[in-house]
């Protein structure tokens, strides 16, 4: 085992950070590449679970990371119609069991900011942007990949190349691997205000599900704005549904009347349920958006892509410390299992919540939350879920 030579991750999204992050932490050289000259600041995911923040704080990094967020403390779901609440989840029923019960709202964007010169102070690890990935061979010693850079085509050997390039992950296409699943026909629209909506819905929380038969809507309350997401009808030019001219009387068709507010931002995105064949070829590894990609609903996909990387870092470690090379085949089908079995099926059963058109299921759905939520232990155990801290049920 060389293990003088680096681990190499490509992508510096919030998985290949924390990945990083987490390997430098037990005194693992890292090198991470990243494609794009400076981090993104488009908004996309922004959900912390309970369970992710206790990986942070084991990694040193938890704090930073909640003084730039919103710490939510309930989960409300709504009908849009009669703007009655059906139900309210307090996170205080789960004080017990973590040291984080709440939901913090951090952007992605922001989190990344923060993670990078945290990680750039360690001297384990060394970050490379405006590096794009071009390939790598496996040399069953090590690794070489190859990075087109302003100056020139770069070389560099690893012991092992970690892929947590996002959803059209280079490193995956490389290995040729399967990417199976499906497309939603659902688009989903995300628009980027600073809405008051309290007049509207006076009980508003920082987390709501606005169930709708034909245009349901997620309201996030973020530190510097409000995020709400629209589903879009399909046969929406997107073009068209991202231009203020429509998203204005879009916001006020959901309130009831006409608004000056300020939109932010605006963005349209697709959504998929996918894995790849393996997480695992060799001395290539996969994390993240780039072997698994599920609905939004219930913001676990973020998430789970951190899990990805706290159980990839153990394993790694214990690898480059003389263990088996088969705790990387064990990571591989335990996150797998956890993609298939766990996270998209939350998320799916989400989705199809969200999306409900039939009256009965409808009701059923209202009925059951509100059912749950009464209950203190069915409550609790619905927020375990929820925070991916199911195995303390």
């Amino acid at each position: 085992m060389n293990k003088s030579l680096p681990v190499l991750i490509v992508g510096a999204g919030p998985v290949g950070l924390s990945l990083a992050t987490a390997l430098a932490r037990q005194g693992t050289a890292v090198q991470l590449f990243e494609a794009q000259p400076e981090l993104p600041d488009e908004i996309r995911a922004s959900t912390f679970h309970p369970a992710t923040l206790e990986m942070l704080a084991e990694w040193g990094v938890v704090e930073p990371i909640l003084a730039n967020g919103q710490r939510v403390d309930r989960l409300l779901y709504w009908e849009r119609q009669t703007r009655a609440l059906i139900a309210a989840f307090d996170y205080q029923l789960i004080a017990d069991d973590t040291p984080y019960p709440f939901r913090l709202q951090c952007p992605q964007h922001i989190a990344t900011r923060v993670l990078k010169p945290l990680l750039e102070q360690s001297p384990c690890a060394d970050v490379y942007m405006g590096h794009r990935y071009l390939g790598h061979t496996d040399f069953g010693t090590h690794v070489e990949a190859q990075f087109e850079t302003a100056v020139g085509t770069q070389t560099v050997r690893g012991s092992y190349l970690c892929g947590a390039d996002g959803a059209r992950s280079s490193v995956r296409k490389q290995l040729q691997l399967g990417f199976e699943g499906m497309t939603y026909a659902d688009r989903f629209l995300l628009v980027g205000t600073d809405l008051d909506l309290r007049p509207y819905f006076p009980h508003i929380g920082p987390v709501n599900y606005i169930f709708d038969p034909a245009e349901w809507v997620v309201v996030l309350h973020l530190p510097d704005l409000v995020r709400l997401v629209f589903r879009m009808r399909p046969d929406e030019d997107e073009r068209e549904a991202l231009a203020e001219t429509a998203v204005r009387p879009r916001l006020a068709h959901f309130i009831g009347e006409k608004t000056n507010c300020r939109i932010h931002m605006t963005s349209v995105y697709s959504v998929h349920q996918r894995v790849a064949d393996t997480f695992r070829v060799g001395r290539t590894v996969l994390l993240g958006d780039a072997a698994h990609i599920n609905s939004p609903a219930g913001g676990m996909g973020m998430n789970s892509g951190i899990h990805d990387a706290h159980n990839l870092a153990d394993k790694l470690s214990r690898v480059l410390n003389g263990e088996p090379e088969t705790l990387l085949d064990q990571y591989s089908t335990e996150r797998r299992a956890a993609a298939r079995e766990l996270i998209q099926a939350e998320s799916h059963k989400n989705y199809q919540d969200w999306t409900a058109v039939d009256d009965t299921y409808r009701h059923q759905r209202n009925e059951q939350l509100r059912i749950t939520a009464a209950d203190p232990a069915q409550a609790r155990a619905y927020l375990l879920r929820a925070s991916m801290l199911a195995k303390r049920i």
